[in-house]
């Protein structure tokens, strides 16, 4: 199922399903639409380095003796293999963040991505998209900087937590 999820060209399937939806739906529900389409086909990537780390972690000496002892598949879980996978959960959950967001200012910025009212990254940056020279208006680079500068904030973050736990 993983690999069927990550051969779909998720973006493209994103731009699909949100074009189908009638423009004038309420924000709401586009907010819904769009973050929702953008957890189920974005789970993927995790998944796979999740289930990378908890097949090193199956033959390891300390679920062998576990295993021995006679301790259940739940719980042996519960107590041995998910405290082992909390940084691998943590790093993808990071890496994970800029992908969204960057996803959905793409879904934005042509126009099927959060309906206006509601702010989104995507709907700041489609001002940009009839700028003729920079000098003119250059407060509408605000938005475009700050998303530079969140996503480079998120790297930056996880850069920090692999030293901390090297």
């Amino acid at each position: 199922m993983t690999d069927l999820f990550l051969s779909l060209p998720w973006l493209f399937l994103l731009i699909t399903v949100r074009a189908l939806m009638p423009l004038n739906v309420s924000p709401l529900v586009s907010v819904l639409v769009t973050f929702s389409m953008l957890g189920l086909l974005g789970w993927t990537s995790a998944a796979r380095v999740l289930c990378a780390s908890a097949g090193s972690l199956r033959d390891s000496d300390f679920v062998r003796q576990a295993r021995a002892s006679g301790i259940s598949g739940s719980r042996l879980f519960w107590i041995h293999v998910l405290p082992n996978l909390n940084p691998a959960l943590y790093a993808q959950f990071w890496i994970s963040i800029p992908v969204f967001i960057l996803s959905e200012a793409n879904l934005g910025i042509l126009g099927l991505g959060v309906a206006e009212p509601m702010p989104s990254w995507g709907n700041l940056l489609k001002e940009l998209e009839g700028m003729v020279s920079a000098g003119a208006e250059p407060w509408k680079f605000v938005p475009l900087v700050l998303l530079v500068l969140v996503v480079t904030s998120f790297q930056l973050l996880l850069s920090g937590q692999e030293e901390v736990s090297a």
